[in-house]
């Protein structure tokens, strides 16, 4: 079907994220990586838990635990690649189990993973045959309802710390915050996909910023008109045609995660009823925030530090009168974060091999075409 050599790792596309960050940028951020790595996990957790007694709780996991933990890492490892054949018409289960270990491997293991990753993960969709406008708008929408999905998670949690027990101050600013947030972001999108002149508006704009970076470089704009357009028609196409497939995936992605990281908690030895079950989830989910600040890979020791306080706190809250099991609780932050992390590098690590081996999936995307039927 090709009729052309596909696009590598090395072509950039115009329209589509470089690969590489600056090299000064990447050594400027592996040595805050490091740093941050050392003062976490060998100071800052070692005074609030001892990783002997840490090692004790897992190795104390019974096999039911176990069966239970390797069932729902695998969920979790297949989850997001569903959510994506639900964005990309025609991407197959395969493909998106490649491009997402693949790429999850490079965020999890490298310092400024995330932007390396970015660049990997088009390479792949357009050697594959999709268009760049396609793999754009097919994101871009798994992210908008990953970020519903992010929101919703502890405004919810909330509400059921609330109807079981009494929710704190802060927990309802958290809310309401969601709420507000979740509504304007939700006028704007529609805004953007229900009105063309709102859309050309935005084409303009765009254009404005291009030209004038360009010339700050004096470099030729790009043409970005037709191409903002294009961008807004894939989108569109893709809210209208699965916006409910996508909205079941997402919540499944987000379930699979939170189940395995209550099931870490508990399968430690800490039960319901000392932290219970909606302050497991609130703890999960505000967590996840912190993945934003990339100050290391997958939010190496920062998630985790901001997981061992937010459960401790749970706990406290709970069982204000019991001392908190520090070393338990760290016990289950970091067997979730070793279920999460070492798999998807390693299987990432092959799927990225297979992928530069393999050519018989291989197709020139600008006579393909792939995940323009989304439209």
């Amino acid at each position: 079907m090709t009729t052309e050599e596909p696009t590598t790792a090395g072509e950039h596309v115009p329209g589509t994220p470089t690969q590489k960050p600056a090299v000064w940028k990447r050594i400027l951020s592996g040595g805050v990586t490091v740093a941050v790595l050392v003062l976490v996990f060998g100071f800052v957790i070692p005074r609030l838990a001892d990783y002997e007694q840490v090692a004790a709780y897992l190795g104390s996991i019974s096999n039911p635990w176990w069966v239970a933990l390797i069932a729902l890492t695998a969920w979790f490892l297949i989850a997001y690649p569903i959510v994506l054949t639900t964005v990309l018409a025609t991407l197959r289960v395969r493909e998106a189990f490649v491009n997402h270990m693949a790429g999850t491997a490079i965020t999890n293991s490298l310092p400024s993973g995330g932007a390396i990753a970015i660049g990997v993960n088009y390479a792949m969709y357009l050697s594959w045959g999709f268009t760049p406008e396609s793999v754009s708008a097919g994101l871009l929408a798994a992210g908008v309802w990953d970020w519903y999905a992010r929101i919703a998670l502890p405004i919810l949690a909330v509400i059921a710390i609330a109807f079981f027990g009494e929710a704190l101050g802060w927990m309802w600013v958290v809310t309401i915050a969601g709420v507000t947030w979740v509504a304007f972001s939700t006028w704007l999108l529609v805004a953007a996909l229900r009105s063309e002149s709102f859309s050309q508006a935005v084409a303009r704009w765009v254009g404005r910023v291009a030209t004038r970076v360009a010339g700050w470089f004096r470099r030729r704009p790009p043409e970005t008109y037709d191409a903002v357009l294009r961008f807004r028609d894939e989108l569109l196409g893709v809210v209208r045609s699965r916006a409910g497939r996508l909205t079941w995936a997402t919540i499944a992605n987000h379930v699979a995660m939170a189940s395995l990281y209550t099931v870490s908690i508990y399968a430690v030895g800490i039960t319901p009823a000392d932290i219970p079950v909606p302050w497991v989830i609130l703890s999960f989910s505000l967590g996840r925030f912190l993945v934003m600040i990339p100050v290391s890979p997958g939010g190496l020791g920062l998630v985790d530090l901001g997981w061992i306080g937010l459960l401790t706190l749970g706990w406290q809250t709970t069982n204000p009168s019991v001392p908190v099991n520090t070393e338990a609780i760290a016990a289950g932050v970091l067997l979730f974060r070793g279920l999460t992390l070492f798999p998807p590098i390693i299987v990432g690590m092959g799927t990225w091999l297979f992928w530069r081996v393999n050519r018989t999936w291989r197709m020139d995307w600008r006579t393909v075409r792939r995940g323009e039927s989304a439209r």
